[in-house]
């Protein structure tokens, strides 16, 4: 059963990868404004780009938790599927602060308010791949591989 899960999670990136330009895949009809952002999860449970951007602004420290843990959350699985796929999504330098891969998000909502209504994890992926695109050759190249603090 692993198969359907990993289509299921790499369906938004899949997407994305063949039109690097497009709009993000909204999880819901889209909103009469974007400076409103609903208070609940979209359609089937799904979290909104607009609502993760408030986390993340947020001054009280669980929102704040939640926005890292979120963002990091979808960096790792991106970076697990880039290894087991063989295929490169983003380029993100070893050892980058959580607080760059936030910044990265919330710079790309500043420039493009039309997505807060997308999948909050689909913008994420978006706002990465913006902010840390692979060198010229490198999309589809292999992840460098993990090494262990091992000699």
């Amino acid at each position: 059963m692993v198969m359907p899960l990993v289509l299921l999670l790499a369906a938004p990136l899949l997407v994305q990868s063949q039109k690097p330009n497009g709009p993000v895949p909204q999880a819901s009809a889209p909103q009469a404004s974007t400076s409103q952002v609903s208070a609940g999860p979209l359609a089937g449970g799904l979290f909104s780009a607009g609502q993760l951007r408030q986390r993340c602004l947020s001054n009280v420290p669980a929102d704040a938790s939640y926005c890292f843990a979120y963002i990091t959350g979808v960096h790792d699985t991106v970076r697990a599927y880039e290894a087991w796929l063989n295929q490169r999504e983003f380029c993100v330098p070893r050892h980058v602060p959580q607080g760059d891969l936030r910044q990265a998000f919330i710079d790309y909502l500043r420039d493009k308010p039309s997505d807060l209504s997308g999948e909050a994890a689909s913008v994420v992926v978006v706002a990465l791949k913006i902010r840390y695109a692979c060198g010229s050759g490198a999309r589809g190249a292999p992840p460098a591989p993990a090494r262990s603090g091992k000699p």
